[in-house]
Order: C-alpha cells, then structure tokens, then sequence
C-alpha cells in the first residue's frame, strides 16, 4: 500500500511539474491530452468517452475491452464541431451493455497511450464516494490553481465528481463572447490530475453557471450550446435527472441561466423526485445559492429558488443540496420551511474549488441558518452509505475544514410524520462555528 501511495504521488508530483514548466501548449497531442468521461444514461451500464482535436482530425475510433479480457472492440466516435469555433471537434462515444461495478480499458485506435474507468455498482453493498465543487477555472493566468485542489481531489479516489457550474469561466461577463480556448484549458487540465491513485479517469457532471452561458442569466439553450455539447445530457434542456441505480438520483438543475427557474423547470422537478419516491439518496445541485453566504439574501434567484423549488425538495425528500456561486464555503443546518428541523435539507458549498479570492460569508440574517461557514477554496467529498449520508471539506491543501452525517429516514412517509417535530426559529440559531 505504500509503494502504491508513494509512486501516486511521484505520478501526480511529475505531472504537476510539467504545468510549471512548460503549461498546456508543449503537449502537442490535443486528443490524448483532452480525453475525458461523463455520462448521459446509467452509470452501472454506460460510459461516455470524449476528446477534442482540430477540425482537420474527423475519422478516429476508439478501442476498448474489459481489463480481464484479450479482444479489443471497435466503436467509431459520432464527431461534433464544437459552436461558435471552427477550430475544434468534439468526438463522443457512448459505450453501452457494459458490467456493473467493472474495469475497462481504453484507447483512441490511432493512440498508443491507455486509459482505464470502472462502472458503478447496481447496488448499495459498499460505499459510493464522490467530490462536489464548482467555480474552477477563474484565474486569467493558467490553470495552476485548479490543477492544485484537482490533485488533492484525486486522492481521495472519488467514483465521480459532481461539479456546479462556473466550470472555465469561458463568458467573463454578460456581454463578453465565448472563449473556446478555455474550455480545451479546462479539459486539458481535467484529463490530467482528476485520476484516481490506481490511474482509472474521474468521470465529470456538470450543472451549468453564469460564467458558461453567454449573456449568464435569462438567456436560452441555445446561448448554453458550448456547454452542452461538452456535458451532454438527454433532452435539450440543459437540466436533467441521472439516476445511478435504485438507491441513488443526481437533480442536475438550472438556476435561471439557460432556462427560467420558475415554470416549466419547477413543474419538471415536481414531477421527477414524485416518480422517485422509493430512492433513498436524492441530491440536488445548481450554481447559484438558495441560501447565500455572501450574496444578499433576497437577491432575484435565490428568492426564486427558495419559492419554487425548496418547498419541493422538503416534501419530496431531497435531503442534501450542493450550491455555488458565491465563492466560500458553508453549510447550513437541516432548513424545513425556513427554520432549523433535524429532517431538513442540508445545502452546502457556495463555489470555490479554485477561485482567485475566497470571500469572507457575512454574519448578519444569511447567517443564522448556517452551522459552518468560512472563506476558503474548498471541495467536498462525499460518502453514501444504504442509511447514510457523510460529507467531509477540504481546503486546497487538503485539510480537513468540516464534516458532517446524517442517518436517513427509512421512509418519506417517516419523514413527513417527523415535520410535526420540535422545530427551532432560525433566529435562536447562531453561527459561531466558524472556523
């Protein structure tokens, strides 16, 4: 275990060292250097692998096997332009019928170098762990912040990452045009320190920002095609569902950038935790805050979301939220109807997995509903268990900064039986617990 963990970080250490001496542009092979996962269906049984080229480089397949087998099969990528470039392609392949739980190995057919990924598992027997973050490439001069929490992301051998939006900061402003080089920075960067200690690549969800829409907010899907077409998902829509099996559904939601957050959304997201009663472990994530550290409280999206969509996750048993936008960290008590309840939901995050400057969280009516809070860059592991659910933060030099779990109701009857409890005034709260 040692000389697995000691070369790990020989690997990571070497990897780093090439950013500081020579940065992306000495990697002269665009496609190995941008080859990364996501998924669009099941995660027991799909994987999606895409990778960008120049626009001259349209006919390549990819080879795959599972690691215990010899045969090699041939699938041959759906080539996509990148919008508003015509630099770039996108090449996808959606591998399906695969193993749950499984190891497979991977190639480009005109590439020597090898990749490896691992399925998800059809049941609950072991513990998932995922990282949660958002607000990633900010900085106007490399990548090399992000790089740095991406390692420390890595070791902690996540199965996936859940990310919030504000992905490149490709769109600077509302009027600001599109930069496509900062997309292929950012999946340069992606494929090259999100790798797990025994070298499998870290599959990437995405909710979309502000920072990667053009015009970032009360816009169209049309104005969100760039993202889309890198995090593609079923439907046009931009927000999704991504169930991983019977125990576990991802809401990848909207907060007013590409789609109005009242409305259709809402009535979508009504709908779709109704038709998952049964799933234990239902998470929510967007970009910007129901409840913000830093932002005023009665800002135009979060009033909206804490309208239209909290009262929603509350009865529909959503018992975690991940949010971002406001460059901090935080987590508030479990919140029922705006007041602290054991059976609440937890929303936690606020954007800064490598933000230029992490904000100080303001302590005046936002924080009373918060139990941590701080101004750090920050990520989020999180481990789900069948009853369970356990989160741990980790500032970029990966030091523990919070941790939190929580046991779950068995039932959403159970739950809704508990909202008669105890409830405490959020005013009687106090969020002196910041580190």
């Amino acid at each position: 275990m040692q000389s697995i963990t000691r070369s790990y970080r020989i690997l990571m250490a070497a990897i780093f060292l090439s950013f500081i001496l020579c940065g992306f542009a000495c990697f002269a092979d665009l496609a190995s250097d941008t080859v990364y996962l996501t998924w669009q269906q099941s995660p027991t049984s799909t994987m999606t692998i895409q990778w960008i080229s120049g626009a001259e480089d349209n006919k390549t397949n990819l080879e795959y096997r599972a690691i215990d087998d010899n045969e090699w099969l041939i699938e041959k990528a759906i080539d996509i332009p990148i919008p508003r470039t015509n630099k770039y392609i996108l090449h996808r392949v959606e591998l399906v019928n695969l193993n749950p739980d499984s190891n497979y190995l991977f190639k480009l057919s005109d590439k020597e170098r090898l990749y490896k990924f691992r399925t998800m598992a059809a049941d609950l027997d072991k513990p998932i762990c995922f990282v949660v973050g958002g607000d990633m490439y900010h900085d106007d001069d490399g990548t090399k912040s992000m790089c740095h929490t991406c390692l420390q992301a890595s070791k902690m051998d996540p199965c996936f990452a859940l990310l919030g939006g504000d992905i490149a900061y490709a769109v600077a402003n509302s009027r600001s045009p599109e930069i496509i080089e900062r997309w292929v920075e950012w999946v340069q960067a992606w494929n090259r320190t999100m790798i797990s200690p025994d070298g499998k690549l870290i599959p990437v969800i995405s909710a979309i920002g502000n920072h990667d829409i053009l015009g970032h907010f009360d816009q169209t899907p049309s104005e969100a095609k760039v993202f889309s077409t890198l995090f593609p998902m079923p439907g046009a829509q931009v927000y999704n569902v991504l169930d991983f099996n019977k125990h576990i559904s991802f809401i990848i939601l909207d907060s007013g950038h590409a789609n109005q957050i009242e409305g259709s959304q809402t009535k979508w997201l009504k709908t779709t935790l109704q038709n998952r009663k049964d799933v234990t472990h239902k998470f929510a994530i967007y970009h910007v805050p129901a409840y913000p550290s830093f932002r005023s409280f009665d800002n135009r999206h979060s009033s909206a979301i804490r309208r239209n969509w909290v009262p929603i996750f509350e009865k529909e048993g959503v018992k975690m939220a991940f949010e971002h936008h406001d460059h901090a960290y935080k987590r508030t008590h479990p919140l029922w109807n705006n007041k602290v309840n054991p059976n609440g939901v937890v929303y936690m995050g606020d954007g800064a997995w490598s933000v230029d400057k992490p904000r100080s969280p303001f302590f005046n009516t936002m924080g009373k509903y918060f139990a941590k809070s701080l101004p750090s860059l920050n990520f989020i592991v999180v481990t789900i268990e069948k009853g369970k659910q356990s989160i741990v933060a980790y500032n970029q030099q990966g030091q523990k900064i919070d941790e939190y779990s929580r046991v779950l109701p068995s039932t959403i009857e159970k739950i809704k039986d508990v909202e008669k409890l105890d409830e405490k005034p959020v005013e009687a709260v106090t969020a002196r617990s910041r580190a």
